[in-house]
């Protein structure tokens, strides 16, 4: 069976799989702010921090070649709308005055650049967190068990979603359905199949819910936070903080 390396959940042993979920949430919030407000030196502190942790965690990047290169070409097309909104002064290469601006260029890659950083951030919250216990976070944080449960399902569902996408394009392929010159076309041999297993998905996993006698407010796994979980916590939120901050102090006025 296909499966999609993005957000799927991989069992480990390692520290970060076993710390503290609801730490896990705080540090995704914390990074996705300083990730989409702060400048180069907060992102370049931040992928510092995430990159190591996804090769320790062993979630790497290496191992995420197929949604790498489409957040690349994303990367691209906002580069690209950038630069021809903000066109002014245009960037000029060997006497040529192109259409694009410098100042849209410069913009396009920090925004693609803060999109980047958010995304790892999200693939290691999913990679190491299991959707059970991550539910029972948020439950303990929330006290809404309908959310908690809305949350794993989701979380669960999305790699499945991209597990059924490879198998439906392979078989459409290998019946010469990718070869059709309409898009349209295209898009329903593929979108159709997709659509109708993840009605199917669901209604198995409501079937599923309603023969276990589900409830809003089950008993929420214990949970314990640890002096370890609090160090690491520091460590991860303390660098791109301190970067913050000293990049907004270092800005006159």
């Amino acid at each position: 069976m296909r499966e999609a390396a993005f957000l799927h959940y991989r069992p480990g042993r390692g520290f970060w799989h076993r710390h503290d979920p609801r730490l896990k949430l705080l540090e995704l919030a914390v990074w996705s702010v300083l990730a989409l407000a702060g400048g180069w030196p907060v992102l370049g502190t931040l992928l510092a921090v995430l990159l190591p942790l996804h090769g320790i965690s062993g979630s790497r990047v290496s191992r995420m070649r197929r949604p790498l290169v489409f957040w690349l070409a994303m990367a691209g097309v906002i580069i690209i709308a950038a630069g021809l909104t903000e066109s002014d002064p245009p960037l000029t290469v060997a006497g040529w005055e192109s259409p694009f601006g410098r100042p849209g260029l410069a913009s396009g890659l920090l925004r693609s650049g803060r999109l980047f950083t958010v995304l790892l951030a999200a693939q290691l919250l999913a990679a190491t967190t299991d959707p059970a216990d991550l539910a029972g976070a948020v439950r303990r944080i929330t006290r809404w068990g309908a959310l908690a449960t809305a949350l794993s399902l989701t979380l669960a569902f999305i790699p499945r979603l991209f597990d059924e996408a490879l198998i439906v394009r392979d078989a459409a392929f290998s019946r010469g359905l990718g070869q059709r010159r309409s898009v349209f076309r295209r898009a329903t041999a593929l979108g159709m199949p997709l659509a109708e297993a993840a009605l199917r998905r669901a209604d198995l996993t409501t079937e599923a819910l309603l023969s276990r006698a589900y409830v809003d407010d089950p008993t929420p796994p214990e949970m314990r936070i640890g002096a370890r979980d609090i160090l690491l916590t520091a460590a991860g939120l303390l660098p791109p903080l301190a970067v913050a901050v000293l990049a907004r102090l270092a800005i006159p006025g």
